[in-house]
Order: structure tokens, then sequence, then C-alpha cells
């Protein structure tokens, strides 16, 4: 029998779904290994990237949760360090604390006879400002003034005090002078630190 004269439907019917059933098989493979497969290893890709971006919004999640709470706690120790910035700040501010002593002397009935600042000592995150004072008045002015100055916003320390009577006064509002420094304080933001004694 010439290929020319072989029809399939005169093959016994066996042969025939045999044959059918390989081609189907063979289609089923030319398919598989050039569009399901690659379909699948796609899917499989995406699978597993879809599973790291589960992870990462996992993540990120976890951190959108905590921002809120890191935002607050930002903005309360920014105004924490507003408020230490008003008790120690970071400039001399020397017309600001002239003008201060200066009203809390007046409010406590005393006379300033000498204002001087002094050179300032620095130290590891501060600066010592030392000013000089000399006041006249009584010795209730004299306490209602250091009193003023233990309740100022900024840190102001008074030392080396000395108090002495004035000789003949008539005026009970002027008994006594007295000499002392009063030492406030400067931060020293970004600046290196001083080792002691320099």
């Amino acid at each position: 029998m010439a290929l020319r004269d072989f029809k399939f439907e005169t093959l016994p019917r066996t042969t025939q779904i045999v044959v059918f059933a390989a081609l189907a098989a063979g289609i089923a493979a030319l398919g598989y290994a050039y569009l399901l497969r690659g379909l699948i290893e796609q899917r499989s890709a995406l699978r597993a990237e879809v599973r790291q971006l589960e992870i990462t919004v996992a993540q990120v999640t976890a951190v959108q949760s905590q921002l809120d709470r890191f935002k607050a706690e930002l903005a309360l120790l920014d105004e924490r360090l507003a408020e230490l910035r008003r008790i120690l700040p970071n400039t001399k501010e020397t017309p600001q604390i002239l003008r201060s002593v200066q009203e809390m002397a007046a409010a406590s009935n005393l006379k300033i006879i000498k204002f001087d600042p002094q050179p300032v000592a620095p130290h590891e995150f501060y600066t010592d400002w030392p000013i000089t004072l000399e006041v006249q008045g009584s010795y209730n002015a004299l306490g209602s003034f250091f009193e003023k100055v233990g309740r100022f916003t900024r840190v102001v320390n008074v030392d080396n005090i000395k108090i002495k009577g004035i000789d003949g006064s008539t005026d009970p509002n002027r008994t006594l002078t007295s000499n002392c420094t009063a030492v406030t304080f400067v931060f020293r933001e970004g600046q290196p630190a001083v080792a002691n004694g320099n």
C-alpha cells in the first residue's frame, strides 16, 4: 500500500484512537512547552513577588502604625526642647538679661548701681556667663530680688554675696549695698567639647 493510498479512515478503530491520542498528547506537550509552562513559571514568579510585597506591606504597616506615635513623641520633645531653650538658651541675650534684671530689681525696690557682664567660661555643653552686680536697697528688697531671680525662667545662680550697710542713710529703702555675682548659662549646641580648665 503506497503512502498516497493511505487513508486514516481505513485504519482499525483502536489504531485510530491511538494515533488520535498520540496527536493530542503531542499537541498538549507542545502547548505546555510553549504556552502553559511559561504561564506557570510566570504565575510562580508573580506569586513569589506577591509574597514579598505582602511582607513589605506588613513591615510598612507596622512602621505606619508607629509613625503617629513617633510624631506625637517628636512633638513632645520639640515642646520640651523649646522649654529648655528658655531655661538654657544658646545665645547670651545681653539686652534681655539686663532688662529682666532691671525689672526684677525695680519690682523689689532695689536700685542697680553696677551691671558688669564678665567673660564667659566654657564647659563641655554649656558656658558660664557671670555678671557682677551692685545694688542698693533694704534687706527685704534684697530678699525679694533674690526670690524673683530664683523664679526667673532662665537658670541664674547668685553667689559671692557681700552686704554692707550704708552709714548715715536716712532713707529706709536704702539701708544697704550688696555686691554679688549672677551666673547664667548658655547652651553650646553643636560645639566641640572643652576640657575642664580650658
